[in-house]
């Protein structure tokens, strides 16, 4: 609510009607307490006082010149300026209009002036001209001015980086965007000070903008007021009545600073006005708009004012979300670049053995995962296939399953069984802190002439043989690698005959919660029962997405389809599978590899 009251005035009029005041300026005195804008009440516009000029801080450079031409008797004058410093065109092709800089000079990096004779010379020489002349050379006063020049430079250069790295902070990104961005994030917040101080009357104008603890207040930008005030420190938000006010989301209208010590503000100004930068509830900041004299503000100009904080706010957002879109584009060509990396390290169709047809696939949830399949043919010539699923998606599951593949790829060309690659995998996952490097494996080994192998599963990889008679589970459970120390591996024996086709994936390709493997009923657990796979009711179901795609029927799938190629049969599962999108409440990595011996299809 606006409060506000006079001492000493006349009322004119009745309470009930608008105020008409008559103010003594010798009587004058003014409220203590804090006068505040609302939208929704009419405001009162009290009589202005009398004006007073306010004593404002005179430039360093110019008070170095003045002494300069005090020491030397020389005067200093501009240089001109070539037309095409003055504007600059940006890649765009639009104008960058220059503000003022000091002493009325344009606003660039360095000063150039010259030497001026202060004496009218009129031709006849008295003595009071010639006691005016100047007493130091005019080449050596030439050479202190230069030296005053680059002093200046450096100081507008340093100048000129504090106000972009204002700007920048401003927008409270972490990372350094590219000076160009910083460049038009301080135009356009000087602008936006600049427009509205000329819109309401304002002579200079400040944004302050709260640290991270949110117990002081730094200057980002200004506009009336010397750069070098972007370097000095925060102020604490202690004591700062006005600041405190305003971040609670009211506009303060100081009417006359001097008469209000307790409502002090950071510049030496006779009036001034304070909105907020954000909402109550999230405060960013204030934004001051000083007048040198003392005045009221009406409704009209604190809405003005109201609005710029606004444009504020919309540029650091605006700022913060161009660079989070940058950041975001840059980190997606990375993430695409390691898809096609991880990708590469998949095996391609080239036939192992004439003897056998091998197919499979990876589908990952997104661009990066942990599932992969990989075969080839070993020196000592044994076919070798692996299978794996880390526990982790996205960029953490590539980082363990390409671990853990590179280290089977290197291990099965040194002739290492499979259960001891997967002790080696296991000791050096667990010696990993801080993240989890737990993977499922499925490892086997195929000696191609004779059909004869070894397998090892760990985790809750599984593998089957199946045949048109049905279908033996191979290989028994393990813990995942990685999960404990010391693990012992136990390989499993087998034969591929001809016919038969040895089919490896992980569960999560299948949609019904899987058995625990202390279950007796799990496919390996009881040797003495034999494993055989009821054949669901319509196959047809699952095509429409009606029927979940269980343990059952993707093994009476691989053994009515056992006439076809691997790739086929491979291909026609992964037409079955659900849907992987990126807003899967369930998401998953899935990979499938087939070995079909065809060695009767050639005799």
């Amino acid at each position: 609510m606006k409060r506000h009251s006079r001492i000493g005035a006349k009322l004119n009029k009745p309470i009930d009607q608008p105020l008409s005041l008559e103010v003594e300026n010798v009587k004058r005195r003014f409220p203590s307490h804090l006068r505040l804008h609302t939208e929704d009440q009419a405001s009162v516009t009290p009589t202005t006082g009398s004006t007073r000029s306010t004593l404002r801080e005179l430039d360093e450079v110019d008070v170095c010149l003045r002494a300069f031409a005090e020491a030397t008797s020389w005067g200093v004058a501009a240089r001109p300026i070539p037309k095409d410093a003055r504007v600059s065109k940006d890649a765009s092709g639009g104008k960058k209009a220059s503000s003022a800089g000091r002493g009325g000079l344009p606003n660039m990096l360095g000063r150039h002036w010259q030497l001026v004779d202060n004496i009218v010379r009129d031709g006849i020489l008295d003595e009071c001209d010639l006691n005016a002349l100047p007493s130091v050379p005019m080449e050596k006063a030439q050479d202190l001015l230069f030296a005053i020049e680059r002093l200046v430079q450096r100081l507008d250069t340093a100048e000129e980086t504090i106000r972009r790295q204002e700007a920048e902070l401003a927008t409270a990104v972490l990372v350094t965007s590219h000076p160009d961005r910083q460049q038009e994030t301080a135009d356009r917040l000087e602008s936006i000070l600049e427009s509205t101080s000329r819109s309401i009357g304002a002579v200079a104008a400040a944004i302050y903008l709260l640290d991270d603890a949110t117990s002081s207040l730094k200057m980002r930008s200004c506009f009336g007021l010397p750069r070098s005030r972007l370097a000095t420190g925060p102020r604490d938000l202690r004591g700062s009545l006005a600041d405190l006010e305003a971040l609670l989301g009211n506009a303060v209208l100081l009417s006359d600073i001097e008469m209000m010590p307790e409502w002090p503000s950071p510049e030496k100004f006779a009036s001034a006005i304070v909105v907020p930068i954000g909402t109550s509830t999230m405060p960013h900041g204030t934004m001051w708009f000083w007048c040198d004299k003392t005045r009221s503000y009406s409704p009209t100009e604190v809405e003005v004012a109201n609005l710029a904080a606004g444009r504020v706010m919309g540029e650091i957002e605006q700022s913060i979300l161009g660079h989070e879109v940058s950041r975001s584009r840059v980190v997606q060509k990375q993430i695409d670049t390691a898809s096609l990396t991880q990708a590469s390290m998949l095996p391609d169709m080239q036939v192992l053995h004439e003897d056998y047809d091998v197919s499979g696939w990876t589908y990952q949830h997104g661009s990066l995962g942990g599932a992969f399949h990989h075969w080839d043919v070993v020196p000592n010539g044994m076919m070798t296939v692996s299978i794996g699923n880390a526990s982790q998606i996205g960029p953490e599951g590539c980082i363990v399953a390409t671990s853990a593949l590179s280290m089977i790829r290197t291990l099965w060309n040194q002739g290492t069984p499979p259960h001891q690659i997967l002790r080696v995998i296991n000791d050096s996952h667990w010696s990993m802190t801080d993240a989890d490097w737990t993977i499922a494996l499925s490892l086997l080994q195929i000696n191609p002439v004779t059909g004869y192998g070894s397998l090892c599963n760990a985790g809750d990889m599984q593998s089957f043989i199946v045949s048109s008679r049905g279908s033996r589970p191979i290989g028994s459970p393990r813990p995942f690698v990685g999960a404990q120390p010391d693990t012992v591996f136990t390989p499993s024996r087998f034969i591929l005959q001809p016919g038969e086709i040895l089919v490896g994936f992980t569960p999560k390709i299948l949609q019904v919660p899987r058995q625990k493997p202390t279950d007796l009923n799990f496919p390996g657990m009881n040797p003495h029962k034999p494993y055989v796979p009821t054949p669901p009711e319509s196959v047809e179901l699952n095509r429409q997405g009606q029927k979940p795609l269980d343990q059952t029927t993707l093994l009476t799938l691989v053994r009515d389809l056992c006439d076809e190629s691997a790739n086929d049969i491979a291909s026609y599962i992964a037409r079955l599978l659900p849907q992987n999108a990126p807003d899967s409440p369930s998401p998953c990595d899935r990979s499938l590899v087939m070995i079909k011996n065809i060695r009767k299809a050639f005799k």
